[in-house]
């Protein structure tokens, strides 16, 4: 429902995958706290390196993108939590300018792993300047922790809701903005006072 209405308006859709592969010559937290094998001694495999398929990579049916959203760069892979800091040749961040290149300022945040990936791009988002908001049944987890992140970004850094608000919105109250407004402009993609 929400990738057809965001098509509908005309607006971009943006997909990521996110894997991590043992021996891929990234060293970050996540690594210094599973290390290679994990801190469990029953179970020394680190989740992060026992993926070996691409099947996991696939986007599901129900919201795939299109050949033309792919051949155009909307969907990327990433190696980060973040979906911010995956960075293009030129050192830029590869999301962050495909968002500014298309005059949004208001990112929909959907997935999995609520209180990782989810709270990582939100606050990145709210850091560059991107108004928030994650559709509460449209995000998951498999911790205990996926109540805890909304509650954290709705007080911080975004709007939580559900999905058949975000989709209603889009439907009845959505204007798309002057492509290339500068971000500041109060409402400039529509929203209405609560």
């Amino acid at each position: 429902e929400l990738t057809a209405s965001f098509r509908a308006k005309g607006c971009p859709i943006m997909w990521s995958s996110w894997s991590r592969f043992f021996d891929d010559g990234i060293c970050n937290a996540m690594d210094r706290w599973y290390g290679p094998r994990g801190l469990c001694i029953e179970e020394p495999e680190n989740a992060c390196y026992i993926f070996t398929g691409e099947a996991g990579l696939q986007t599901l049916k129900e919201i795939l993108p299109t050949p033309e959203e792919v051949a155009a760069g909307w969907f990327y892979h990433s190696k980060h939590l973040d979906m911010f800091w995956t960075f293009g040749p030129d050192g830029k961040s590869y999301l962050d300018e495909k968002l500014k290149g298309e005059g949004v300022d208001t990112v929909v945040i959907c997935g999995l792993w609520t209180d990782e990936c989810i709270v990582s791009t939100a606050f990145a988002a709210s850091s560059r300047g991107y108004d928030v908001v994650v559709p509460s049944d449209a995000v998951a987890t498999a911790t205990a922790n996926h109540d805890i992140a909304l509650t954290l970004l709705n007080g911080t850094c975004g709007k939580v809701l559900p999905t058949q608000d975000v989709v209603s919105y889009m439907a009845t109250d959505f204007v798309l903005g002057e492509r290339g407004a500068v971000k500041g402009v109060a409402y400039p993609d529509g929203r209405k006072d609560d």
